[in-house]
Formats: C-alpha cells, sequence, structure tokens
C-alpha cells in the first residue's frame, strides 16, 4: 500500500496511492519499470475526482519510467511516465487503459512548471453503468454540471466509451484554451436503453428543499453522449416519451463552465393522446395557457420539437414545435363538440401558440378554423362552418341538446369563437338558424325558412382572475325575442357550477341573488307536450327532467298563461309561482279552475315517494285527471307520495263534491323492511250540504310475495237529503228527500280510485228514513230504477198505481247486501211505506248490471201489516222463514200480499208475477212453516 499524497496547491493533482497492490519492479537512477496488480483493493487519485478512491476488483498494468538530466544548469531532471497494457474492472465498468506522462522545464514537456506536468490518456471502456458515468467526470469539469449528469442518467448502461485526454494537466480540462490543439479531452458514450431527465429533479440537500421537475424524462435512451473539452453532446439518440417515439435526437450542452444552456432537437411520431399528455403534464400546457388541459385525441401525429432548458434557471426554458394533425379526431374538452378528421399545423413556443389552415367535420358540417396567442396573452380561435340537425342528434358530449335535437331538421350555418384566459374557456357562437326547422312545441316552433337570431356566449370576469379569487364566468343565451337566459357560474371545480341565473320567455330574463328564476309569459303553453320533451331530454321517463333536476334549471318559476293545457285538461287564466328550498317545492296556483297552495316534500329516507301537501279553495278535476291518478296508483305503494290535502270545493268529473279531506301515508308491514309496504288512507272525507262521507282504508300486497295489490275501505255515509245528494252526484229527480246512512266495508283488487267491479267483495248496511222514489226511466239510473219499483203490474184486485206510478213515498228503507266477486246479494231488504211495505230477496250482477230479485209487496190495510213494516228481517234467517213466521200470526197480511220476480237486464228488467194459492209456501219458505199456516187459511177460506 502507499499513501497518496494531496496536492499543496488549490485545485491541483496530488500524488496517486495505492491499496492491497502487489508490485514488482527494477529501477535505477536512470528509471526502471514495474508490474503492478491490485485485487480487491483501490487507487486512489487525490484531485482528479470528487470521490478520490477508485475500488478496484481487478487491475493490472505495467510502468516504464525514465530520468533524464536537463540540459539546463541547475534544472530538476526530465522526468516521464508510460503505462501499458492496464486494465482494470469494478462495479461500475471494465477499461483497458494507455497512459504516458512526462514533466520537465525548458524542453516542451510542460508548461508553466515541474508539475503536474503533460500527459497523453486513451482509454477504451467495455461495459458499464450508465447511472455511474458522472462518477468518472474529472474535478476538473464543474461541479453543477456533473451534479447534472448525475441526477439527469437514470438506468440504461454503457456499450462502449473512449476516452482521450491530452495536454498539461494545469489547462486540464482545456475549455479555457483558445486553439483546441492545445489540450483535448474527450469522453465518447454509447448508451442504451437509457432513462434520460434532460431536466432532472434536484433532491433536498441540507437546508435546501427537494425540487421536482415539471418536464417528464425520455426512457428507453440509446444514444451517444460526448464530452468534449467545455462541452455536452448528444448525437443520433432514440428515445420514448410515454407512447411516443423520438427520433434522431441531437442536442447538447455548448459550455460546460458557464450558464449551461441544454438544446434539444428531435422528430417525435405518435399517438396524438400522448402528445397531448405531453402537453399539458410539461410547462407547455402553461405556455399555452392551459388550452388543452381537457383535450383527448386519436390517431398519430409528427411534431418537431426543440427544446433550450438553462440548468441554472428551468423556468428560463423556450420551446419550439410544430405539429401537423392530419385527419385526427381531437376533442378540446368532454362537453364539446368532436374536431373529426382534423387537418391543420400548430405552432407553439413558450410565448404561445398560433393555428393555421386547419379544418374539421363539427356537427355533421365541415368547418374551419384558424388562431392563436393574443397580445394580451390570451388565446382565442375563430371559425365558421355548418351543423346539421343529424349531426346535433350522434354529438351525445353536447347533453341534452343532442337529445333536443331529434325535434329538429335540415341545417344552418353558424360562426364560433373559442378563447381561453387564464386556463378557463371562454365560447361565442351566433347563427341566424336559417335552415333549420323545428318541431318543439310552442314557443319554440319554427319552419326552415324563418330566421331567429341565436346568441350562445360565455366571458370569464376579470375581477375573479386575481389572487385568492375564486374564478367566475358569465353565461349568456338568446333566441330572437322568445328566450332569455343568464348565468353567473363558479369555475374552480372540474365542471362550472351555477351560482345563480334567471330564464325569460317573452320576459326580460331576472337576475336574483341566488338560485335562479324563470319568468314565462305565453297566450297559450300545451305543458303535456313539453312533459314529453323534457322526458326525452332529460334521457330518462317523463317528468324527470322536472324544474329543479339540475343546477341550470329554475328554483323559482312565475307563470303567467292565458291558456294552459295539462294533462289533457285546459285552465284559464292562469298564474303561478313555483319555488323549490331545500328540496321542497312550494306552489301558489290561481286559475279558474282551481286556486290555492300546494307543497312536495321528498322523502329523507330515500326510498318512499315523499309527501304531498295542499290546500285548495277549489279544484276541478275532469275524467282524463283521475284516470290519471288512477294509473299512478297502479304502481308500487312505495312510489306513491304521502297526501295531506284538503279541497274547500272539489270538482271531480262534473260532479260537485264539496269539501273533501284526505290523509295517507306509506307504513312498512308486517313481514318487515324488506317486504312491499303499505298505503293506508287514515282519512278521507268529502262533506256537503246534503251528505259526511267518512272513510279509511289501506292498499296492500294480497300475500305475502305477490305483485297484486287489494285495496280495502271501511266508510260510512250519512245522508240528511238523499235527493239532493244524489243530484249532486248526477242523477237528479230520482229521490225526494231521504236521511239515514250507509256503512259498511268493500274490497277490490288493484288501484283505490280505479274500482275493479269483478273483483268487488263486502258487506254494505243500508238504513235510509223518510223519502220518496221518483218516476225515472228504466235503465236510466240503473238498478234506482229497480228500487223505484214503477215497472210492477197493477194488481189483480188492488192498482198499485197509486202506490208506484209516480214514485213509492216510503218511511224506511234498511237492509243488508253482500258482495262476492262483484255480484250483490240480500234477503232482508225492506222498504216501509205509508200504502204499502216491501221486501225484496235476491242477487245483483253489477259488472253484468242484470239482475234476479224476489220482490215481495204488502199494502199497509191494517195494523199487523203496519207492524210488518216496522219489523226487522235476521239476516241469518232470511226473508222466505221470516214471512212464514208472519203470515202464521197475521193470516190476513198473506191475503193482499203480492210477489214479482224480476231478472234481466237493468236497463231493460222483465217483472213476472208469481200466482200462489193461500197456504202454499213460497219460494224459499221451509216446509214446516207452510204447514203450520194451513190451517189458518183454512179457516180464512
Amino acid at each position: 500500500s502507499l499513501a497518496a499524497k494531496p496536492s499543496s496547491e488549490a485545485n491541483g493533482i496530488g500524488r496517486p496511492g495505492l491499496r492491497n497492490a502487489t508490485l514488482a519492479l527494477s529501477a535505477s537512477e536512470k528509471g526502471g519499470e514495474a508490474q503492478l496488480g491490485i485485487a480487491n483493493g483501490s487507487l486512489e487519485l487525490p484531485g482528479v475526482f470528487d470521490d478520490a478512491v477508485l475500488p478496484m476488483d481487478q487491475l493490472s498494468a505495467q510502468l516504464l519510467w525514465r530520468v533524464e538530466p536537463s540540459k539546463v544548469a541547475g534544472a530538476a531532471p526530465k522526468l516521464s511516465v508510460q503505462v501499458k497494457d492496464a486494465k482494470f474492472a469494478n462495479a461500475d465498468a471494465q477499461a483497458q487503459l494507455r497512459v504516458s506522462w512526462a514533466t520537465g522545464i525548458g524542453d516542451g514537456a510542460a508548461r508553466g512548471g515541474r508539475f503536474p506536468g503533460h500527459i497523453e490518456l486513451d482509454g477504451t471502456l467495455t461495459h458499464g453503468v450508465a447511472t455511474r458515468v458522472a462518477r468518472y467526470l474529472p474535478l476538473g469539469i464543474p461541479e453543477g454540471t456533473r451534479q447534472y449528469v448525475e441526477h439527469a442518467v437514470r438506468g440504461g448502461s454503457v456499450s462502449s466509451m473512449t476516452m482521450r485526454v491530452k495536454g498539461d494537466l494545469r489547462d486540464f480540462p482545456f475549455y479555457r484554451l483558445r486553439d483546441p490543439k492545445d489540450g483535448e479531452f474527450r469522453i465518447a458514450a454509447h448508451i442504451d436503453d437509457a432513462s434520460f431527465a434532460y431536466v432532472p429533479s434536484i433532491p433536498a440537500q441540507g437546508a435546501e428543499p427537494a425540487h421536482e421537475s415539471p418536464w417528464p424524462p425520455f426512457t428507453q435512451l440509446s444514444g451517444e453522449l460526448i464530452f468534449d473539452r467545455a462541452a455536452m453532446e448528444i448525437r443520433n439518440a432514440q428515445a420514448r416519451l410515454y407512447g411516443v417515439e423520438l427520433s434522431h435526437v441531437q442536442g447538447g450542452i455548448r459550455n460546460l463552465a458557464d450558464r449551461s444552456v441544454l438544446a434539444l432537437e428531435g422528430n417525435v411520431r405518435g399517438p396524438l393522446a400522448d402528445m397531448l399528455r405531453f402537453v399539458n403534464v410539461s410547462p407547455v400546457g402553461q405556455w399555452t395557457g392551459h388550452a388543452l388541459a381537457q383535450a383527448s385525441g386519436s390517431g398519430n401525429v409528427d411534431l418537431k420539437l426543440a427544446l433550450a432548458i438553462p440548468l441554472s434557471d428551468a423556468s428560463a426554458s423556450t420551446v419550439k414545435g410544430s405539429l401537423a394533425l392530419a385527419g385526427n379526431d381531437l376533442r378540446i374538452s368532454p362537453d364539446t363538440p368532436l374536431l373529426g378528421a382534423a387537418k391543420g399545423r400548430v405552432e407553439f413556443t413558450q410565448k404561445g401558440i398560433l393555428l393555421s389552415g386547419a379544418s374539421a367535420r363539427v356537427l355533421g358540417g365541415d368547418a374551419s378554423f384558424g388562431g392563436g396567442t393574443q397580445p394580451d396573452g390570451a388565446i382565442r380561435f375563430n371559425g365558421q362552418g355548418t351543423a346539421t340537425a343529424d349531426g346535433l342528434r350522434r354529438a351525445t358530449e353536447i347533453g341534452a341538446l343532442s337529445r333536443l335535437a331529434g325535434s329538429l331538421g335540415g341545417q344552418t350555418a353558424y360562426r364560433v369563437s373559442l378563447g381561453v384566459v387564464h386556463g378557463h374557456v371562454e365560447v361565442g357562437i351566433t347563427s341566424n338558424l336559417v335552415g333549420l326547422s323545428s318541431d318543439l312545441p310552442l314557443p319554440l316552433r319554427k319552419t326552415a325558412d324563418t330566421a331567429w337570431p341565436l346568441r350562445y356566449q360565455t366571458v370569464v370576469a376579470p375581477d375573479s382572475l386575481a389572487p385568492g379569487q375564486a374564478p367566475r364566468d358569465t353565461l349568456r343565451f338568446d333566441l330572437g325575442n322568445v328566450l332569455q337566459a343568464e348565468y353567473l357560474r363558479d369555475l374552480s371545480g372540474d365542471t362550472p357550477k351555477v351560482l345563480r341565473g334567471g330564464i325569460g320567455v317573452f320576459e326580460p330574463a331576472p337576475m336574483p341573488t341566488s338560485g335562479v328564476s324563470a319568468n314565462i309569459s305565453l297566450p297559450s303553453m300545451n305543458a303535456d307536450a313539453w312533459e314529453t320533451v323534457l322526458g326525452k331530454v332529460s334521457g330518462v321517463g317523463a317528468g324527470a327532467d322536472a324544474p329543479g333536476a339540475g343546477s341550470y334549471a329554475p328554483t323559482a318559476l312565475a307563470l303567467r298563461a292565458q291558456e294552459l293545457v295539462i294533462s289533457s285538461r285546459r285552465l284559464s287564466k292562469v298564474v303561478a309561482g313555483i319555488s323549490q328550498e331545500d328540496g321542497v317545492w312550494r306552489a301558489n296556483l290561481d286559475a279558474d279552475q282551481l286556486n290555492g297552495y300546494a307543497e312536495y316534500r321528498p322523502s329523507r329516507r330515500g326510498t318512499l315517494a315523499g309527501r304531498i301537501y295542499a290546500r285548495l279553495s277549489r279544484l276541478s278535476l275532469p275524467k282524463s285527471d283521475a284516470d290519471d291518478v288512477g294509473q299512478l296508483l297502479e304502481q308500487q305503494a312505495a312510489t306513491v307520495p304521502a297526501l295531506d290535502i284538503v279541497v274547500d270545493d272539489f270538482e271531480l268529473r262534473g260532479k260537485r263534491l264539496g269539501r273533501v279531506e284526505i290523509e295517507a301515508v306509506n307504513r312498512l308491514s308486517a313481514e318487515g323492511r324488506d317486504a312491499p309496504r303499505d298505503w293506508r288512507l287514515t282519512h278521507l272525507a268529502m262533506i256537503t250540504p246534503e251528505a259526511r262521507f267518512n272513510a279509511t282504508g289501506n292498499w296492500a300486497a294480497v300475500s305475502a310475495g305477490s305483485s297484486r295489490r287489494r285495496a280495502v275501505l271501511d266508510f260510512k255515509l250519512d245522508l240528511s237529503d238523499s235527493g239532493a245528494f244524489l243530484e249532486r252526484l248526477g242523477t237528479p229527480k230520482a229521490v225526494r228527500g231521504g236521511k239515514g246512512s250507509l256503512s259498511g266495508q268493500v274490497a277490490w283488487l288493484g288501484s283505490p280510485l280505479s274500482l275493479d267491479v269483478p273483483s268487488l267483495s263486502g258487506q254494505v248496511n243500508v238504513s235510509i228514513e223518510a223519502g220518496q222514489f221518483l218516476k225515472v226511466q228504466p235503465g236510466a239510473e240503473r238498478l234506482l230504477s229497480v228500487l223505484s219499483l214503477q215497472a210492477l203490474p197493477r194488481r189483480l184486485v188492488l192498482d198499485f198505481r197509486d202506490v208506484f206510478q209516480e214514485g213509492f213515498a216510503f218511511d224506511s228503507v234498511a237492509g243488508d247486501l253482500t258482495i262476492a266477486q262483484g255480484v250483490a246479494h240480500t234477503n232482508n231488504l225492506r222498504m216501509r211505506g205509508v200504502q204499502a211495505a216491501v221486501l225484496m230477496e235476491g242477487s245483483a250482477d253489477i259488472a253484468r248490471e242484470t239482475q234476479d230479485l224476489r220482490v215481495i209487496v204488502v199494502p199497509e190495510i191494517n195494523a199487523g201489516t203496519a207492524s210488518l213494516a216496522y219489523a226487522v228481517i235476521n239476516p241469518a234467517i232470511g226473508l222466505g222463514t221470516f214471512l212464514a213466521q208472519v203470515f202464521l200470526r197475521k193470516p190476513l197480511t198473506e191475503a193482499g200480499t203480492r210477489e214479482f220476480r224480476v231478472t234481466g237486464p237493468w236497463a231493460d228488467p222483465k217483472v213476472d208475477r208469481v200466482e200462489r194459492k193461500l197456504g202454499q209456501a213460497a219460494p224459499g219458505i221451509d216446509s214446516a212453516s207452510a204447514a203450520a199456516s194451513a190451517p189458518v187459511e183454512t179457516i180464512r177460506r
């Protein structure tokens, strides 16, 4: 081992050192030779490398030296050393060296002094690690340059490298010499599969924080890396940048010693998508105002790119690029139309961008574009083209407008401007819409030859671009004198957010302090037609795009219309105010057909349909509206909202039903949370001066797991004037007077508002007093004409015309009805009058409107008959048993009794007189009762 000795001079080269060396030498005062070998040792070269100690796995070399006396008296002798056949290997490299060194004064061996002398070195490296190249750069190269190489070269290998050093070591590395012949320093290395961070990240050093590079590195780099005195050069390199291939990359650093600038030039070919990615992640994106931050593209493109990057200040970098579009598809942002088959040239520098000769297929027509960076720093493009209705329909990226185009036809010309201000897009579109027709409902219906000036414009607010401010813009839309819209939007998020806005239809657009308001004034509006359009525009079922479905939709609406068509009905002189707050919709409505207040509160649990609250002074529902409600209730109960509705004056299908009160809720069934829900009618009341109807009920699944639902209603109808109530329901002059009640329970399959007669079942109790059936046309009032008994013929002995011809006056009507599968049965219906008592039993098929009734008329001729009229028939024993008992006790009653059978349809009933001999059991009378009555009949005869 031989200790190294640093130079006494600053930045000088010291005496080499050895460790673990084997040395065989032969020497004299004139010189000598030596054979040097090192195994698992090291060389130490102070003043040559930053890390002076070079580990050596293997080293072998032959050394020759000579000592020649100087020809100058008193001068030191001339020394020369030669190293032959030097070979070494370590973890970094394998190399061969040939070195000669000499020193002396006055004989040209060195300039300026005896040491450090003159050197001539040639070396060849056959294998090396690329990341260790910086380790072998001598201290004569500036520290900043050595650190740049250390951080820039990442991975890869050195397949070959040559080194040439020649000259006075005092001038090393010779970049200050004017004449290159006075000194040579050259390293040429071929690097394979390297990663090259041409603007490298710098790790934290002491108090200095880490610095992340904004430039993405080259990968799979292969090429030549040359150090020639003060310059670093890259030649004939190939690399990849994402999916882009770089070829013929040339460049380097012209002066490593002073203000080093890395210059690179190359040709790039690859997917447009990867080109856009490079632009957006590198400083080029900032230089172009982030105009392509959301852009996407397809196909390959060619790019010529030149970079100049000061190593001491990468922010001062410059770029020059030229990109050729040759039929690529390009989209500037996700919500802008596709530029199909785009052609043109895009040139850019760090100062801006220029688009020239650009054309594309847009919205079904051809368009041309041009523009670039403006003096104020903004980037603006202008274009013109033709859009077709079919092209608009295919452009799904424009959302609702694409679906709205289903109602458009033809084509029209337009002009467009696109600006990028501090990374925010400004758009302007103008057109007269000539050539484009619209089948949309009024007021947006137009013919192709009608001109409607259209303007769509967004403008970024300058004051919102100040530091600390959230960027904002204003969106304005005008369509002739028909429609205006204006929105103030927040641009700080991924998508614009509406802060406030207004919409005006034949009215100026309002601008509220918050939310979105709409003022609509129309002579006529068909809401049904617009509901269909909105259903298509929203992409889901009709009504899903109701106000408030999106941030651009109004949260407050003022509507004035002389005529409004909604749910197939016409409302006249409509004035409506609708608002939304915290998910609750509120409305004040006035028209000739309704007036009042309503609100809709959605469910907070997300599974129910919410709640409707309404207080109306009047409401009229035609048949179409009632049918729509019935269809709504055909859905699952969980989709039907809870109700709390009061209407002071309610008209249904032309019938005035007075005050109506409805309360209904959704409730969990007994089977658990996942089972179908019950829609329960907790309160239903209809109140008129003549009657009061009260009911409760529910609407639930027929059985567990069944999709069929069953409506059940418990009701009571209290009547103070039956005739007036029937007249209110559309049956005038059928009954005079009559008070009492109908009560019971009925059930049917299906909707609560769609009575399904074939499945109808239940029990009904009738109890009415003090009235008269008036003369009506048979069939006109269906079963009521049968109850009036006016179709009964005159009796043989007693004439019934005085009893029934002008209508039967009754003191009471009472009995029980049992309904099963739409067929009503009774065996105890009785009507009591001053002149007669009428008893009925049998059935009536409500679905087929037919009957099979047994009618027994007992004239009121004595006290016994009168007591019969006041008797109560127990439905358990029926009419036959009751009569047998009565006739047994009161034989004279049977003598005046007449029996009829009424069959056939309600509209044309068939009435047959049933002839019976006295004492003969009537149908339905048991034999025991008949036998018991026989002696009495004999006495009477």
